[in-house]
């Protein structure tokens, strides 16, 4: 008897990595920004292309 093996229902077990790491850093005004992974936490995180957490739509989350 064969069993049929099941595969998940979206994109079939592909996995597709993000498009570039990310970190979530809070400044001294206790401000979060999104940044890429290699920024320097200790230069002004506004200056280094860092987004601020109301500038990004999250889909997921509370």
């Amino acid at each position: 008897m064969e069993t049929e093996e099941k595969k998940p229902r979206l994109g079939h077990g592909v996995v597709h990595p993000g498009a570039r790491p990310m970190k979530v850093y809070v400044d001294d005004n206790g401000i979060m920004y999104l940044c890429d992974k290699d920024v320097d936490p200790d230069q002004p995180l506004a200056e280094q292309a860092c987004w601020t957490c109301d500038q990004v739509l999250f889909t997921r989350g509370g």
